[in-house]
């Protein structure tokens, strides 16, 4: 009865490249991995194994260390040099005993070190070992890409307002004081516009609040396209928006304020037509 395959990550037969220049190693110790379910890719110089590694990235790499051209610890360096290769873990399987070839196997990124003549029971333990270690930092790498990613969603969220999708009061809030701090150091003029639906709580009594969400979500949309990429749009509260316009005077506010009124007094509301109420205050540093 045939042992179960060691699988690899994505379930399949863990993929072992193994990299010798002698072909009689190469032959045996490829027909042992084989025989033990393994996918394995033998191959006869360190160039011919950093091809076919980055080509199909192994599971795990058998490295002999005495080769010509380029010797494995010059492999193990590109390899580990390489953003794509270098968490791929590298066996060294060497003649050299010196116990200063094994500090330098393990120095320039190697996992273990093998002395020949082996017991392919010995290999075949580290091998699954390094392997059981590999697919657990996979996870955990994984893991933390996940979690890195729902924390940006989270961050997103914590300053977005559901309903609308602008910045909400606190996004406003830390943007305002970014603002005015620049007010300080530059003597550049800021404004704000404080936006009000009129008669909103008649017409959500009246229509209904299914009716009166549309309205904000269109009111937020006409502010965002009437307002300059420079300028900071948020829902303050209720039906109560803000936006903030770096560098720009008391003139340029009223203007926009003037822009922002006529987008919505325009805009063809089903129900009945809809109005803002603005109040704008400029603040800038005496010359």
């Amino acid at each position: 009865m045939n042992p179960e395959k060691p699988k690899s990550g994505a379930g399949q037969p863990a993929s072992i490249l193994v990299v010798d220049d002698t072909p009689a190693n190469l032959q045996v110790l490829a027909g042992m991995l084989k025989d033990r379910g393994y996918k394995v890719r033998p191959v006869p110089s360190g160039k011919l194994a950093l091809l076919a590694a980055w080509r199909d990235p192994p599971d795990l790499i058998l490295l002999d260390i005495h080769m010509p051209e380029m010797n494995g610890y010059e492999v193990c360096e590109h390899l580990k040099a390489d953003d794509k290769l270098k968490g791929i873990p590298v066996i060294f399987i060497s003649a050299l005993t010196e116990q200063m070839d094994k500090v330098k196997a393990f120095a320039i990124g190697g996992v273990d070190y093998l002395t020949k003549p082996f017991q392919m029971e010995e290999l075949h333990a580290r091998v699954e070992t390094h392997l059981k270690l590999r697919r657990l930092q996979i996870e955990l790498e994984e893991t933390n890409a996940q979690l890195a990613k729902a924390n940006v969603r989270l961050e997103v969220l914590a300053v977005t307002d559901g309903l609308t999708g602008l910045k909400n009061r606190r996004a406003f809030q830390e943007k305002l004081q970014e603002e005015v701090g620049r007010v300080a150091r530059y003597s550049s003029p800021l404004s704000l516009l404080l936006l009000d639906v009129d008669h909103f709580k008649q017409f959500n009594d009246t229509f209904g609040h299914p009716a009166g969400d549309g309205v904000l979500r269109d009111v937020a949309r006409l502010l965002k396209e009437s307002s300059r990429s420079t300028d900071f749009v948020a829902r303050y509260g209720g039906e109560e928006f803000v936006i903030l316009l770096p560098n720009t005077d008391q003139q340029g506010s009223l203007l926009l304020a003037e822009k922002v009124c006529k987008a919505v007094e325009r805009s063809d509301w089903r129900i009945r037509p809809i109005t803002l109420s603005i109040g704008v205050a400029t603040m800038a540093t005496a010359n």
